[in-house]
């Protein structure tokens, strides 16, 4: 279109020069005479030319004109799309960024609470480390008196087992001594059986006389539990 035109412009200015060349030829020679068939048809032609590609041109423009205002039509719809997309991206990005902040607190107190239990935990720990050292002070001072009393035990036992001893000796010596009034025929009483006094079994056992039998000396009640007579059996 700009081609035909330009082709048509040019044929227009070369169709003036032809007409001021013939003027300027005809002041020499006034029999010259103008080719008014090539003049007109190249003029006409030009003139011709130009219009037509200048209205090829127009309607080229025309339809850029129609293209770029159908591209603009789409590139605002594309726009407005995207303009949603945005908004709903924005709406996305602050709930997520919401959502972030309240996990930030969430995390922040759960780190705060598990710092707390740490402590507490801690007091607890050394309050317990500080009973077991109680307890094993205690358990240490325990055994030490287990250990004394055992000794007392053992002491008592012993005095006990003497006491015992002279016991049975003195009533072996009772015995003897009243048989021997029994054989003279003494009119003087006897010593009874209540010399000799076993506070247990164990202590019968251990001067000799168990079993003790109703009439021994020794013999009591508390070591016949069945009543049969026969004590320590």
């Amino acid at each position: 279109m700009i081609l035909i035109s330009l082709l048509g412009f040019i044929a227009i200015i070369f169709s003036i020069f032809y007409l001021s060349f013939h003027f300027i030829k005809k002041g020499k020679d006034k029999e010259r005479k103008l080719s008014k068939k090539f003049f007109y048809s190249t003029l006409i032609g030009g003139f011709a030319m130009f219009i037509i590609g200048s209205i090829l041109h127009d309607k080229s423009y025309e339809a850029q004109l129609h293209n770029a205002l159908e591209q603009n039509e789409s590139l605002t719809t594309d726009y407005y799309t995207l303009t949603s997309e945005n908004n709903v991206l924005i709406q996305k990005v602050s709930t997520l960024e919401s959502d972030i902040e309240e996990m930030t607190s969430n995390v922040t107190e759960y780190e705060s609470n598990i710092e707390e239990e740490k402590a507490v935990f801690n007091t607890e720990k050394e309050l317990l480390n500080e009973e077991i050292t109680d307890l094993n002070d205690t358990n240490t001072n325990l055994k030490d008196e287990v250990a004394s009393l055992e000794s007392k035990l053992e002491s008592t036992e012993s005095k006990l087992a003497s006491a015992e001893s002279d016991a049975q000796r003195a009533s072996a010596s009772s015995s003897t001594s009243s048989n021997s009034n029994s054989r003279s025929g003494s009119s003087e009483p006897t010593s009874s059986s209540s010399n000799v006094y076993f506070e247990n079994c164990t202590a019968a056992r251990n001067a000799g006389a168990a079993p003790v039998r109703s009439g021994d000396p020794g013999y009591a009640s508390h070591l016949d539990r069945d009543g049969d007579g026969i004590g320590c059996e």
